[in-house]
């Protein structure tokens, strides 16, 4: 009679397949978090490069054409500018980045547009074109305007906003157009020249010794500490949280609210996990571009 083996197999019971899932979950969960976290900071670095390469881009368009863009108002890519009086105006403080003209990507490193904004008389005519205006870097076309522009006839040193005879012993005097592309016997008519054409800032436009200029944009750190209030335009990325931004909410967080809020007060944060990607140009800046390409005189 033969004898027969019978093996028997044991499997999991529900108990032990249950834990083995639960680990299973624990270090994918546990990866997915590593991961999440190696994207995000390769999206922040790839963020600081964007903005590196925007500002880049400014400035080079500054070098070229001697003036700074205007807001993209209609999604195209370019720069909306409209006629107003004869001078070339734009046609909204803030809207998008005009990538085109810029010749950078259209959105940023979450694929979100970005936020652009210039100096709020850049809209308005009468400034725009004027040497003692801090948004006549924003000038393009039309009559140039002198302004308050006076010069110390001892010195040969020009000044704006009245400030002349403050340190001029002789009686100040209005003079020929000191700005790039003016000649000595430029017709003057009043208040203005009949020449045109950008650069319309010249190294007296303010801020020009403590003389800041009106109405420009300020940048302060995440303290509230004014860093700076020179700034004639900004360009933002919302960060991580961009979508909800651009979907018009501005409560996603205080710096945010600040930022998206159109007033000319800003809040630059250099870590956190939602923060702002902030890159500027000042009129100083815009000075040092045009120096180096021998524009401003």
């Amino acid at each position: 009679m033969s004898r027969r083996c019978v093996s028997t197999i044991k499997g999991f019971s529900l108990l032990e397949a249950a834990i083995a899932v639960l680990i299973v979950g624990l270090i994918i969960a546990s990866l997915t978090g590593v991961f999440e976290r190696y994207f995000h900071t390769m999206k922040i670095k790839e963020q600081r490069q964007n903005m590196a390469t925007i500002h880049d881009s400014l400035t080079t368009f500054l070098k070229a054409n001697r003036f700074l863009p205007c807001p993209d108002t209609d999604n195209d890519g370019r720069e909306n500018r409209v006629v107003d009086a004869n001078r070339s105006v734009c046609d909204e403080k803030s809207g998008g980045l005009p990538y085109r003209d810029l010749g950078v990507t259209s959105v940023d490193a979450w694929d979100n547009p970005y936020y652009y904004q210039v100096h709020q008389r850049a809209l308005d005519p009468v400034y725009i074109n004027d040497i003692c205006e801090p948004a006549s870097v924003l000038g393009y076309s039309g009559s140039r305007s002198l302004g308050s522009l006076e010069m110390c006839p001892d010195t040969n040193l020009y000044y704006c906003n009245n400030k002349c005879s403050d340190g001029c012993t002789s009686a100040c005097v209005t003079s020929p157009d000191p700005r790039f592309g003016a000649v000595e016997d430029s017709t003057v008519n009043g208040n203005e020249t009949d020449l045109s054409g950008a650069p319309y800032f010249h190294l007296v436009t303010p801020p020009f010794g403590e003389t800041k200029g009106d109405y420009n944009i300020e940048l302060s750190d995440e303290a509230g500490i004014l860093m700076d209030d020179t700034v004639v335009a900004i360009v933002l990325s919302w960060g991580a949280d961009g979508h909800e931004v651009n979907d018009g909410s501005c409560s996603v967080g205080v710096e945010n609210e600040e930022n998206c809020d159109g007033d000319r007060e800003f809040i630059y944060t250099k870590t956190g996990e939602n923060r702002d990607f902030i890159d500027w140009v000042t009129v100083n800046q815009a000075k040092m571009a045009l120096i180096s390409q021998r524009k401003l005189r």
